[in-house]
């Protein structure tokens, strides 16, 4: 029986949500302090990291538009695998043509159906994508994606751009824990040109000062305390930590953190690419990458592994209670994706 049936997707939410579309927009994306609880039946469960997916453009020569290209694969993996859900590293909405905007504009934006429900078919369109913001995401109306989530369809999940997840699954109820975050106020330098492009929407949620950066980074240090009996605590945000990517204004402030608490792993995406920067000694936190759901360029200097400029493609993820498995799959070419790395490690100690 699909596995997806058995999910207790009350999503049992601790938290009380707004159901106010008109509440001021700073409500709608405050981190919420309380988690979401998931329950699974199954023994093991399977999941897939895609990021920077939004742009539904087709280039010259091209028959299928790059995302049309890893949605297929994707609904290939999704399908054989049963997967259990998407996890979104953001830039979920892009500039597709001349005249079009960042990010949507409102709940009703027709990229909703475009880009999002009428891109991803099959098993995509019927599991959750739980969802972290990117930088094109607030160069439009980020409070609409949170809003649409809460109001009108809550499987496209981003509840508020910092929020947490507590899933338990198997015979043994292993307990395994999602941070969401929105990294965009750690990587923007104030003098940033992107980040100035974001300062309106920033400043009407008053996080425009050097106070909510470290406001958010307590909010993360405080969960990653309160979620230490976790056997596996995973954080998604939008920007990398893979290597060199890390040394963007207050991203560094996250790796000791992650490390200090001993999260297993972080997604992300923004470079479209895909890499991974893995756990060692001295270390210990495996960094994803996986940001080429529909544009590609070079990833990070210094990773371990990372595809060669102008792969397409995501990561698949098996997890039990004793191992996490992963593979990068290339799905450049439509109607052949392959796996092109793989790995596995162990919980957190």
């Amino acid at each position: 029986m699909n596995r997806y049936l058995y999910v207790t997707f009350s999503i049992l939410c601790v938290v009380i949500l707004t159901t106010n579309t008109n509440a001021f927009p700073g409500d709608l994306v405050e981190p919420h302090n309380k988690s979401y609880i998931e329950q699974y039946q199954s023994e093991k469960l399977d999941f897939l990291t895609v990021g920077d997916w939004g742009y539904d453009g087709i280039e010259p020569g091209q028959i299928y538009g790059n995302q049309s290209i890893v949605s297929m694969a994707m609904k290939d993996w999704a399908e054989y695998y049963s997967s259990d859900f998407i996890i979104n590293t953001g830039d979920s909405f892009y500039i597709n043509y001349d005249g079009d905007h960042e990010g949507v504009n409102s709940v009703y934006d027709p990229k909703w159906n475009k880009v999002w429900k009428d891109a991803y078919k099959g098993r995509l369109a019927e599991i959750v994508w739980y969802s972290v913001a990117g930088n094109h995401d607030w160069y439009g109306n980020i409070t609409a994606q949170v809003d649409y989530s809460l109001n009108y369809d809550k499987r496209f999940f981003l509840p508020s751009t910092f929020y947490v997840r507590e899933l338990y699954f198997g015979p043994k109820n292993t307990k395994v824990v999602w941070i969401h975050i929105d990294t965009n106020i750690f990587y923007y330098e104030p003098s940033n040109p992107e980040k100035l492009d974001m300062m309106t929407q920033l400043k009407q949620v008053g996080w425009d000062t050097v106070q909510t950066i470290e406001d958010k980074l307590k909010w993360i240090e405080d969960r990653l305390i309160e979620q230490q009996n976790s056997t596996w605590i995973f954080v998604v945000g939008h920007h990398p930590l893979v290597a060199t990517c890390a040394n963007q204004y207050y991203m560094g402030s996250l790796r000791p953190l992650f490390e200090k608490y001993r999260v297993a792993a972080y997604f992300s995406g923004h470079e479209h690419n895909l890499a991974i920067e893995t756990a060692k000694d001295g270390q210990p936190v495996t960094y994803f990458l996986s940001g080429a759901g529909s544009k590609t360029r070079i990833g990070c200097d210094g990773s371990d592994w990372g595809a060669p400029v102008g792969t397409l493609g995501f990561l698949h993820t098996i997890l039990t209670e004793d191992k996490f498995t992963y593979e990068f799959i290339d799905s450049t070419t439509a109607l052949e994706p392959k796996i092109v790395y793989t790995g596995f490690f162990t919980p957190r100690p």
